[in-house]
């Protein structure tokens, strides 16, 4: 049954919790934490117009913003509010019971009256609020659209008549079925989550739709094609399927994230990059306008922000606007459309480095032994020239050819055919791009081709001349096909790609780009009216690049200095900051450690002793998950978090001890970083020396393990707390 939970020994009393809920506040219009109506249409109307008709751009966390919204609201409604809160928070285990109910308890006291007694004492205890399963991530950094949606959904409940209520309530499927026709900007993570709340012993206790598709790839014997057709309806009754199946195999209860059933369908689940703090191309619920996609830019900030995961959406929002609204939020459909953008040759991914050359990005001579044996040098195009080349694989899946060839695949090096006898066969694109070459120059026709031609009149070309010549069937059809398609030359220009360009800045920008840094400027772009071309020093050949093509670069700034990019290449790019960002770990409490206020003030202290260029990303922590334990934070800053600071001061120990607060901790025990064993009288005597005397220090290897340690860097007033 999917209520069986080995995790979390709360798992009965949260689900008891929300059926409570259900019975006073849906079936009826009652309240969880008073004996007043709460959960009544007109109230749910004034908090869907404060929350989504106004919208709140102005700064602040999620809850300065929303007391902003809610100012001047009547006391009923900054109740229900506080409620919503409650049924929002029930389910992630990212927040501690603490940091869940110290905000619902502030948004019930914006009514004027404090929230008692022994109602509230039940359904705020530790026990109810510990969670139930990991909202990831992006639970935490789509909080605002998980309630804009979820205030939307009991609107359009409350809109219907108390028969269709039942029926719905009384119903797992019908229930679930309703859910997901409620509007969603997105694909919600409650639409998961309120099933499994409510109906626990039909639904599972999945808030990631891929981990639902990795399961029913991998248990269901389910294709990427199949699972994209089902809707969420399809795949909830799939997982069922699976779950029957698999306790009939293992004779009792399972849970999908047991380890020795989670190592089969997730056998590799770590995540290095994190999140960025807002979607790229969309408006937040909050208010903030969409801006328009620049042509060059490059994203910059220190490590850990984001800006390799950003680049996954930005690529998808400019490649298909469409499917990046409907998607926005689902990290895994956008990066499924990503990988199918990726293979149909529409985004292109490099990393610079210091080796990294014009030869390699434009143009260059490569060296080639022929058949004889003798070497010869040939023009071979770059990442971006190639790039920049018309496309020829525009065919599309299922595309027919006379004979009964069809198209099976097309990716950016092969095209695949399925033959009439069912078998299939691939074709390069770089053969069928060279042949329809050598006929659009008048070096052959179509007809040499059929006619077994081609190698009496080009002797020394250094095509395969028996696949040539066995498929002259075909090949000449797909080369006149291919012909026609790139006399378009204006669609070609206007095409639009995306060329990711990671680590940008470690590489040398002036012999990488060459004369093209020029050509890069958006106003100088093929398909403008001040287009320009350049003569390349190899082919001699005219190059430009298209107005379609859109470059993304992400610059780690911990790695080299903003200040130090080429002028040229600062003047061509829009450069936007990524900056570490603590609100998704907002309520993340390790041991009574926040690991939100944690993170900034290590970085107002790295900001202080060093720059805002080697803050610490929000990456290092994003996956820890409340506990009373230490131990997670204890293995990030033993083995990531103190030799990162280690690299930033070259082993400057003095001003690392100022970023950890260790020279305020009255308990040595506390200390991160302490003197050495030895002394300089131990070492050269008492006698003065000539010379400076080096302090020496080592890592307290047990301060690691101990909570107070973390909380007096955050200050003394946390390390009681």
């Amino acid at each position: 049954m999917s209520r069986y939970s080995p995790f979390h020994s709360n798992s009965d009393t949260t689900l008891n919790a929300a059926a409570v809920w259900r019975d006073r506040c849906l079936t009826s219009e009652g309240s969880l934490f008073c004996d007043n109506k709460l959960w009544t249409s007109e109230l749910l109307s004034e908090v869907d117009q404060r929350f989504n008709g106004t919208p709140e751009g102005g700064g602040g966390g999620f809850y300065d913003k929303l007391k902003r919204q809610f100012d001047g609201a009547s006391p009923s409604t900054c109740k229900l509010l506080a409620e919503i809160l409650w049924i929002l928070y029930l389910f992630p285990i990212n927040m501690g019971p603490r940091a869940k109910r110290d905000p619902i308890r502030d948004v019930w006291g914006w009514s004027g009256e404090a929230l008692l007694g022994n109602q509230a004492d039940l359904f705020l205890s530790d026990e109810v609020l510990r969670g139930l399963g990991s909202g990831g991530p992006g639970f935490m950094n789509h909080r605002p659209r998980e309630l804009g949606f979820f205030i939307r959904a009991m609107i359009s409940f409350k809109a219907l008549h108390n028969g269709e209520r039942a029926v719905i309530l009384d119903d797992p499927w019908t229930f679930a079925t309703w859910l997901d026709s409620v509007p969603d900007n997105g694909r919600r993570q409650l639409k998961h989550i309120l099933p499994h709340l409510l109906f626990p012993e039909t639904f599972e206790r999945f808030s990631s739709p891929g981990h639902i598709k990795q399961v029913l790839t991998v248990f269901g014997n389910l294709d990427r094609r199949t699972l994209r057709q089902m809707n969420k309806i399809g795949k909830d009754r799939e997982l069922a399927r699976v779950r029957r199946e698999l306790e009939e195999q293992r004779g009792g209860p399972i849970d999908f994230y047991q380890p020795e059933i989670k190592e089969i369908w997730a056998p590799s689940d770590e995540i290095e990059e994190a999140p960025p703090s807002t979607s790229t191309g969309s408006a937040e619920s909050f208010g903030m306008i969409k801006p328009a996609i620049p042509l060059n830019q490059i994203l910059y900030g220190p490590p850990g922000t984001g800006k390799t995961y950003q680049v996954v959406d930005r690529a998808v929002a400019i490649l298909d606007p469409d499917f990046f609204a409907q998607s926005e939020g689902d990290r895994d459909a956008l990066k499924e459309r990503f990988d199918e953008l990726v293979e149909s040759g529409l985004i292109r991914f490099l990393t610079f480095h210091q080796s990294f050359s014009y030869e390699e990005f434009i143009e260059g001579l490569r060296a080639e032994t022929t058949d004889d044996g003798a070497v010869r040098y040939a023009v071979k195009d770059g990442v971006l020239k190639s790039f920049c080349t018309p496309t020829s694989n525009s065919f599309q899946v299922g595309e027919q050819f006379s004979s009964g060839y069809v198209v099976s695949k097309c990716t950016e090096e092969i095209l695949w055919l399925d033959k009439p006898n069912g078998s299939r066969l691939p074709f390069a694109w770089e053969m069928l791009n060279e042949l329809a070459g050598m006929v659009r120059r008048g070096e052959i026709n179509l007809q040499d081709i059929r006619d077994k031609r081609v190698f009496d009149i080009a002797p020394n070309s250094r095509l395969e001349k028996f696949l040539i010549n066995g498929y002259n069937n075909i090949i000449p059809v797909v080369v006149e096909r291919l012909l026609e398609r790139q006399t378009n030359g204006r669609d070609a220009i206007l095409q639009k790609k995306v060329l990711i360009i990671d680590e940008i800045n470690r590489g040398n920008i002036s012999k990488i780009f060459g004369e093209t840094i020029t050509l890069i400027e958006p106003s100088k772009r093929l398909g403008t009216d001040e287009a320009l071309t350049t003569v390349l020093p190899y082919s001699q050949s005219r190059f430009g690049i298209p107005v379609g093509l859109h470059v993304i670069g992400t610059m780690n700034t911990a790695d080299r200095s903003l200040a130090s990019i080429d002028m040229a290449l600062r003047r061509r790019f829009v450069f936007e900051e990524v900056e570490p960002d603590a609100s998704p770990l907002e309520g993340v409490e390790i041991a009574g450690v926040d690991v939100a206020d944690l993170l900034t003030v290590m970085n107002a202290r790295i900001e202080a002793l060093l720059d805002r260029d080697h803050r610490l990303g929000h990456a290092y922590f994003i996956h820890l998950q409340a506990a009373d334990e230490i131990t997670q934070l204890q293995h990030l800053f033993s083995r990531r978090i103190i030799p990162l600071l280690k690299e930033y001061f070259f082993d400057d120990w003095q001003r690392i001890r100022f970023v950890l607060n260790d020279h305020r901790k009255a308990n040595a025990q506390d200390r991160f970083i302490v003197e050495g064993p030895s002394s300089s009288g131990s070492l050269f005597g008492t006698e003065s020396l000539s010379v400076a005397i080096n302090k020496t220090w080592c890592i307290n290897e047990a301060a690691f393990g101990r909570p107070t340690a973390y909380r007096y860097i955050i200050g003394p007033q946390n390390a009681d707390s």
